[in-house]
């Protein structure tokens, strides 16, 4: 199972990660969609949907979106959160947990529970490269791996 994990769009989809994300059968997006435009194109790939708020997102169409949310996708738990240091205490049981915010590619473990942040699908800080992350689930095995464009 192919899992598309992406953030921070701020109402920017690079063709690279469109093409990238067709070929998903989940998309995690954790938060600063951006717009509307950008929120439509997600839904108009046909590929299951998980989507959150994230800080800058407003306006009437992100009213029904949810500031957190558990997905249980694959018989794993994906808890998507928009900023790490929103994270409650104690921490959800979930095996991932995706965040945002920073516009920085990072995973990490933390115990049994992975986080990744996959980037900034948008806009990119300090010259740094846009990302999205790759996530492959084979039952227990695991595999992230960064997606990069200019």
């Amino acid at each position: 199972m192919k899992i598309g994990i992406l953030s921070d769009t701020h109402g920017v989809l690079k063709d690279t990660f469109l093409e990238e994300l067709q070929s998903c059968d989940y998309l995690l997006h954790a938060g600063d969609i951006g717009s509307l435009k950008c929120y439509e194109t997600l839904k108009n790939l046909h590929v299951p949907l998980y989507i959150i708020k994230g800080n800058c997102d407003k306006g009437e169409w992100t009213k029904y979106l949810p500031e957190t949310l558990a997905a249980p996708i694959g018989g794993k738990i994906f808890y998507l959160i928009h900023k790490k240091s929103d994270l409650p205490y104690p921490q959800p049981v979930a095996d991932f947990i995706i965040t945002g915010h920073t516009h920085h590619y990072e995973v990490s473990k933390r115990g049994t529970t992975t986080f990744i942040n996959p980037g900034s699908a948008g806009r990119s800080r300090s010259g740094s490269s846009c990302t999205i992350a790759i996530l492959t689930l084979d039952g227990d095995d695991v595999s992230i791996s960064p997606i990069y464009t200019e």
